[in-house]
């Protein structure tokens, strides 16, 4: 741990009374920082080299004192026997699933199992409030901890030589490094600063401009698919934390460098209809597909299975899938700036913006991946991840360890559906380029014919036919459902 860092966590758990953490830096682009440990006596504090290489000293202080803040309202203690209740609910229902006269009692302990994970969640999250607003108190820079979770949350990118190298190469040396951060990652949500994982949640910028980067987050403030997507989220919404960070520095009357509008409104406008077809093709299927799950969903209840349900349920998803392929494939390109989609409110999975990017692919989707068929586009305004979404099997490896690496650094003029998740990004229609093909690798390296083919620019083109194919299995799927519901009738 840096002497400052450490200056900083021995001076605040001398003035609190608490006894030092272990502390400990783990090599990894992944910028994070996060606690563990049975009790406050025995805890440790982990951060990763490029949460230390990207924040200031301020910012780095401030992520330390929320993770202080874990450490002394004891965190560890209050999620495992927030952890326990789900546990023992789920174990009742690995016990009278077996047995025929308890299957009621069965079924509903596993549906309060799955209610519970959801409430641990919430617990959690409500424990990170908790822990930023213990770092505003003891810091008394509410806006340094604003400005790491935005560095954090929205830049993603590494900036570190080592890692944009694998990044954009995926030389074999750095794979297994790429590999180890890609899970660590995943392994660093819970009593982590943040939730955001490689390659999952891309950055918008390296540098964040506090006006953009507020403009950028008003959409985790208005669209309700935010509220859908930190449902099973460890941590709040980056925005709402900001918010209420910023709450604490008026009421004590400090500045605040991310303003965010404490009264905006949740646009409900379309959400009802929206959800409708994101969520429905699923439960028909699903349902149409396990007859089991199906008869025991109507025997819980007493209630006689219609004989066609199968087939009418089948009918269902087809035609609502149809539907969802409507809402989220829709609009003519037309050319856009990543800067203006980032402040874009009204995006969302299922409503889209038809656009054009005129500019340079800089790496992969996932870092040192080299067989990632994603990639990030910038242009001259940011930067975004690029979905490459293909239904045909092994159509996205085959691109991944293909044609990837041919469109690293090239200019590009790419089509597709920006849409707004977990984090912002482009689903892929089509990509355009002038590349330099491979050399031919019978032969010298050093011939004729291998630098005249280094210096040959080819036209590429590589378009994704997902939606088509999808249509297709939905019509399939509607077709075979009126088919089975005909044969039953006659």
């Amino acid at each position: 741990m840096p002497a400052a860092q450490r200056d900083f966590l021995e001076t605040l758990c001398r003035e609190r009374g608490l006894k030092l953490p272990r502390l400990g830096v783990i090599y990894s682009g992944t910028p994070n920082a996060f606690a563990f440990g049975h009790h406050r006596g025995r805890a440790s504090i982990v951060v990763t080299e490029g949460l230390l290489q990207m924040l200031t000293t301020e910012e780095a202080n401030a992520v330390l004192a929320h993770e202080m803040g874990h450490v002394e309202h004891n965190d560890f203690i209050v999620m495992t026997l927030a952890a326990v209740a789900p546990m023992i609910l789920y174990q009742i229902y690995a016990w009278t699933d077996r047995i025929e006269n308890t299957r009621v009692i069965a079924w509903c302990a596993y549906a309060a199992y799955w209610v519970g994970q959801f409430l641990v969640l919430q617990i959690n999250r409500l424990r990170e409030y908790y822990a930023d607003h213990y770092s505003a108190c003891v810091t008394k820079a509410p806006a340094q901890l604003a400005s790491a979770l935005v560095k954090i949350a929205y830049g993603m990118v590494k900036a570190d030589g080592e890692y944009r190298q694998s990044r954009q190469k995926g030389y074999s040396g750095d794979k297994s490094y790429a590999k180890a951060q890609h899970h660590l990652g995943r392994r660093m949500g819970l009593m982590g600063i943040s939730s955001a994982q490689p390659g999952g949640a891309f950055g918008l910028m390296q540098a964040a401009d506090p006006q953009l980067a507020s403009a950028i987050m008003e959409w985790d403030l208005s669209s309700p698919w935010a509220r859908v997507y930190q449902i099973n989220s460890t941590h709040p919404l980056t925005a709402m934390r900001i918010r209420a960070l910023n709450q604490y520095s008026e009421q004590n009357h400090l500045g605040s460098e991310y303003p965010m509008p404490l009264g905006k409104a949740v646009r409900w406008s379309g959400f009802p209809v929206e959800f409708f077809f994101w969520a429905t093709p699923v439960v028909c299927g699903a349902l149409a597909i396990w007859g089991s799950l199906r008869t025991t969903i109507f025997s819980l209840f007493h209630i006689h299975q219609p004989r066609a349900l199968g087939a009418l349920l089948l009918i269902a998803c087809g035609t609502t899938w149809m539907g969802r392929i409507a809402f989220r494939y829709r609009g003519s390109f037309a050319d856009r700036k990543i800067g203006d989609l980032l402040g874009d409110l009204g995006v969302n999975e299922m409503r889209p913006r038809a656009v054009r990017i005129q500019g340079e692919i800089i790496g992969r989707g996932i870092p040192g991946s080299f067989w990632s068929p994603d990639l990030v586009v910038r242009d001259e305004t940011g930067f975004l991840f690029m979905l490459n979404r293909q239904s045909i099997p092994f159509a996205r490896f085959l691109f991944g360890i293909k044609d990837a690496d041919l469109l690293i650094g090239e200019q590009v003029t790419l089509e597709g559906w920006y849409r707004r998740g977990l984090a912002p990004y482009i689903e892929m229609s089509s990509l355009r380029a002038e590349i330099t093909p491979a050399a031919n690798e019978s032969g010298s390296v050093f011939g004729k014919e291998s630098i005249a083919a280094s210096a040959k620019r080819v036209s590429y083109l590589r378009r994704s036919y997902s939606r088509w194919i999808q249509l297709l299995l939905a019509a399939a799927a509607t077709g075979a459902g009126i088919v089975g519901y005909l044969g039953l009738a006659a």
